[in-house]
């Protein structure tokens, strides 16, 4: 049996496995008693406050250069930006709780925590424990995609009151899908900023599973501050006066996990007449360097690029140039993929030679390794010396696929974080966001391995890597390895609900190498 025979029947046996698992033991539906807690919360159903409810209910707006609004008694409604002149979703639908609620105490206290209803002046009077106190919300743009949310607490009482604390509350998920489950979730993370020195922490690191509800507090110390983002947008709130804790639950849905972050103020003594001020500064905004250093606060850290930033400045300004003289992103897409293809063309063209050589004096090696199959060292030393008069390098073909690796990875990161493609398409394709659907069979979602959606992108891609396999191998082979056939399609599953563009690049580097291997053999003979 030889050793591909062995990795295939390997690979069937862990998938079968994997999925017998799954089958045997689904994940449980949530439940109020099925959580598992960073810190454990002891639940009281008692409410020792009320709210007093407001006369009617309002909308009103802001609306600036940068960001439009819609506040109600309970939050805000929607929220929706502008970038490069054109207006994205950030927040609309399909959030637990309403972005921007205050809640009083914590969100962790009870599965209905109490919120705050305010009026078209921003009032909200509540009743504790005999006493009254009024709460006061503002908002107040500051800057391009930044506001302040001033919060003011007043004991309306001539004696000392106890006062709880209020949480100022973000719920996921972020534009600019919302709208669409099966999208809103993708990429969506949570955390704190550490006080002391501006770190990014991030929590709520979720499984693929879904059952359960999480919970995660930093009831250690104060924070700098929490954020939100996912690949197109970001949401940060930093404390200006005020100190406050940071708190956290993840509720699982059917598509991802929905996440919540709030802000919590500490429970202290307000004196009769005591008026207490919480300002908090927000970010919202897309997820741009641009815009992430010019806001501050540390956000920096929350820059794409990493390691490979200069390639994936490089990237970008490449994909932004091709726009600039095309006017289709999906263009752009295909330019640069052709540019990175001419730029690694020498050893791209090396290695290919090189396999054919390897392919024509394969008969040749078969030959060697029959006569000294005793003698290995002898075996070796023949064809080490039949490789450098043929020019035939067994390992000249890895490195175009090394050099590859950092491209897409940093390519990965442009494509899929670059807003401006967000509703932009090119022939079938409608968004080069999302996967290239053609047809989507909603009562096969969630049905064993098959999937619902019919992306034709990832089908076209594996036809050409599966014909480019036919004509690299060597027709003195009586036979192809099963590994060369069964790569393109593990790489269709990989890619197939990746965003269309980035199978668009890959695709066309596929068809640039087909091409490449086609004049290849045609040229190259002994």
């Amino acid at each position: 049996m030889s050793r591909e025979v062995r990795l295939f029947i390997f690979l069937v046996l862990w998938l079968g496995m994997m999925f017998g698992f799954v089958l045997l033991f689904p994940p449980r539906k949530p439940s109020v008693q099925d959580k598992t807690a960073t810190n454990q919360i002891s639940v009281s159903s008692d409410k020792p406050s009320k709210v007093l409810p407001v006369k009617e209910k309002f909308l009103s707006y802001i609306n600036t250069n940068d960001l439009r609004l819609t506040i109600s008694e309970s939050g805000v409604e929607s929220i929706f930006f502008s970038y490069k002149g054109r207006e994205y979703e950030l927040s609309k639908s399909n959030y637990t709780l309403l972005p921007f609620s205050l809640l009083l105490g914590s969100i962790l206290s009870s599965e209905n925590p109490e919120r705050l209803y305010f009026d078209s002046k921003g009032n909200c009077r509540v009743e504790m424990g005999g006493s009254r106190f009024l709460v006061n919300r503002e908002f107040i743009p500051v800057s391009n995609y930044v506001l302040d949310m001033v919060v003011r607490v007043r004991n309306e009482m001539r004696k000392p009151i106890v006062f709880g604390g209020v949480s100022l509350v973000f719920s996921g998920p972020l534009g600019p899908d919302t709208a669409d489950e099966r999208f809103a979730y993708m990429y969506l993370r949570t955390g704190y900023i550490e006080k002391k020195d501006l770190s990014f922490v991030e929590t709520l690191t979720t499984s693929i599973f879904t059952g359960t509800e999480r919970y995660a507090i930093k009831d250690k110390e104060v924070v700098a501050g929490v954020w939100m983002e996912n690949r197109y947008t970001v949401v940060g709130m930093i404390p200006i006066e005020g100190e406050f804790k940071a708190e956290f639950v993840v509720r699982d849905s059917k598509y991802g996990h929905n996440k919540v972050m709030s802000l919590r103020s500490p429970t202290e003594i307000m004196e009769g007449g005591d008026e207490k001020v919480y300002r908090v500064r927000i970010l919202l905004a897309p997820r741009k360097n641009e815009v992430l250093e010019a806001f501050g606060y540390g956000f920096k850290a929350l820059e794409d690029g990493g390691i490979l930033k200069p390639v994936y400045d490089l990237l970008k300004f490449l994909v932004n140039f091709f726009f600039s003289i095309t006017g289709s992103w999906g263009v752009a897409v295909i330019l640069i993929s052709v540019a990175v293809k001419l730029l690694l063309e020498p050893l791209s063209i090396k290695a290919a030679v090189s396999m054919k050589r390897l392919q024509l004096i394969a008969p040749k090696i078969k030959e060697i390794q029959e006569k000294y199959k005793s003698d290995p060292k002898k075996m070796n030393a023949e064809i080490a010396e039949l490789y450098r008069i043929y020019g035939a390098n067994p390992a000249s073909g890895c490195l175009p696929l090394l050099l590859q690796i950092p491209i897409f990875i940093a390519l990965y990161n442009v494509l899929s974080g670059f807003i401006e493609l967000k509703g932009q398409g090119i022939l079938w394709i409608k968004d080069l966001t999302k996967p290239d659907t053609v047809l989507y069979i909603k009562e096969l979602e969630g049905f064993f391995i098959l999937p619902a959606s019919i992306n034709l992108l990832p089908i076209i891609m594996t036809g050409v890597s599966l014909l480019q396999t036919y004509i690299t191998s060597s027709k003195t082979q009586s036979q192809q390895t099963l590994m060369m056939w069964l790569l393109p399609i593990i790489f269709m599953f990989i890619f197939w609900n990746l965003p269309s563009a980035l199978v668009l690049y890959w695709t066309i580097q596929t068809l640039l190498g087909l091409v490449e291997q086609y004049v290849i053999n045609k040229t190259l003979k002994y």
